[in-house]
């Protein structure tokens, strides 16, 4: 039985196609997501890419990971953020369905990250996770009882906009884009997050200040849902999460700083295992446990 996973971003897509135990039988090549500053031709770009395959593949379904806020049963968008400028509303499950003829299903990207890790990954036999993705900004996942827990609007996990004392959101603190800020307010340079990495296991005291400033943002916003969830897993997603051997017990110390008492630190502290197939597994997942049927 082979799927066609789509994991849907601001800039790209990725693509590619599974079979129902987990494993890929083929990576197709990443396409930039058709956006403009003004509207986005998402629809039209993922319809072209499954006819593409059905000419070759036979697929039997089309399991889908994108931004925004995801409405998972009826697979539309009911909230996107600016990167995607009229994504609102788009009825991603029904147009793949129409056109193409094959069952589909669509989960939130965060939360699909969730749905590999706890399947595949480093969430594996968790009773509770909290799972975060670090990027451009911060998103967030609830899984609870081995379940996502989605909140009655969907939205339930989005810390990244918590907001904090001084007007901002926490994402605008404990990002990515916030770790390389702080960098380039100490050095004076631009880099990206791959040379960070390189100069701090070289040595590099501004590094490893800017690496240490933005998980003290993290935690600070992570202390009432740690205290509110008791969650038996922290697992940090993103491309951050490659650097796990200097993510994680700096996280751990930072907590064990903060936290009133062990008693309240997770069990588990980990980097997510999957990388950027995390969302296409999790989609995966998601097309399994929901069963969507063959439009008639």
């Amino acid at each position: 039985m082979t799927i066609l996973t789509l994991d849907i971003g601001g800039s790209e897509i990725k693509a590619a196609l599974y079979q129902t135990d987990g494993s890929c039988t083929q990576t197709l090549p990443n396409q930039k997501t058709a956006v403009s500053a003004q509207d986005n031709h998402i629809g039209e770009q993922i319809v072209r890419i499954c006819r593409e395959e059905q000419t070759h593949t036979a697929l039997q379904g089309v399991a889908i990971s994108s931004a925004g806020v995801i409405d998972p049963y009826r697979g539309t968008v009911l909230h996107a953020g600016p990167s995607i400028p009229g994504y609102s509303g788009t009825a991603l499950k029904q147009t793949i369905e129409s056109q193409c003829g094959l069952p589909c299903s669509v989960e939130n990207d965060v939360n699909a990250m969730a749905l590999g890790e706890a399947w595949l990954g480093a969430a594996q036999n968790s009773s509770s996770a909290l799972c975060l993705t670090l990027g451009t900004g911060l998103g967030g996942a609830i899984l609870l009882e081995g379940k996502l827990w989605r909140g009655a609007n969907y939205a339930a996990g989005e810390i990244g906009v918590c907001p904090l004392g001084d007007g901002r959101r926490l994402e605008q603190a404990a990002s990515t884009t916030a770790l390389l800020a702080t960098y380039a307010e100490r050095r004076g340079e631009h880099i990206d997050g791959k040379t960070l990495f390189q100069r701090l296991r070289a040595g590099d005291a501004d590094a490893a200040y800017a690496l240490d400033h933005m998980l003290g943002a993290l935690t600070d916003g992570l202390l009432p849902a740690i205290h509110l969830l008791a969650p038996e897993t922290l697992l940090i997603g993103g491309g951050i999460a490659a650097q796990h051997d200097l993510i994680e017990p700096r996280l751990r110390a930072q907590l064990a700083e903060k936290l009133p008492a062990l008693h309240f630190m997770p069990k588990n502290i980990r980097c997510a295992s999957l990388g950027n197939r995390a969302g296409m597994i999790g989609a995966l997942r998601w097309y399994l446990d929901s069963r969507p049927t063959r439009p008639q």
